[in-house]
């Protein structure tokens, strides 16, 4: 009797062990956006961050901002920028009011960064071309970019804080 007892402890003792050992880690673990877990973890899709990617990348960069920008050879200015949502993806932003021009430049989000690719916006009738990079820390987005037109190019930077 007591025999049969230590085997079906060690039985059951093994059956326990190997089915908590089995246990998915991914079970109680909801991925958001196209997210897979592995390993108890959120592997985000491009564009999203986050515990379990419940975050686009472009959101920390949304709001108004004040401008103070410096620009070679035209000089410094002050004015306000807006950056907003596009509709081309969770990576895609657009700045409006970019240059104090009143142009809407599209640019595109990878963590803190932004690009801005090379594009000819016309605003009250001049075609102006852009291209620059930029990254944000806290409240705070920093931007190189040129501005040409024909073959006149202003060189600047700007350090804009979100209002």
């Amino acid at each position: 009797m007591k025999n049969t007892i230590s085997k079906f402890s060690i039985f059951a003792f093994f059956l326990i062990f190997s089915l908590s050992a089995c246990k998915d880690e991914c079970d109680d673990v909801n991925c958001l956006n196209g997210a897979t877990c592995d390993e108890g973890d959120c592997n985000c899709a491009t564009g999203f961050e986050g515990d379990v990617c419940q975050t686009e990348i472009r959101a920390k960069f949304f709001g108004s901002y004040n401008v103070s920008e410096n620009c070679t050879p035209s000089g410094n200015f002050t004015y306000q920028l807006s950056i907003v949502t596009s509709a081309t993806g969770p990576q895609s932003i657009i700045i409006n009011n970019f240059y104090g021009a009143g142009a809407s430049v599209s640019a595109t989000v990878s963590g803190a960064n932004i690009t801005i690719p090379n594009q000819t916006v016309t605003t009250q009738g001049q075609a102006l071309t852009y291209s620059g990079t930029g990254q944000i820390t806290g409240n705070i987005l920093t931007m190189s970019y040129n501005v040409s037109q024909g073959a006149e190019t202003d060189a600047c930077s700007a350090t804009c804080t979100k209002l």
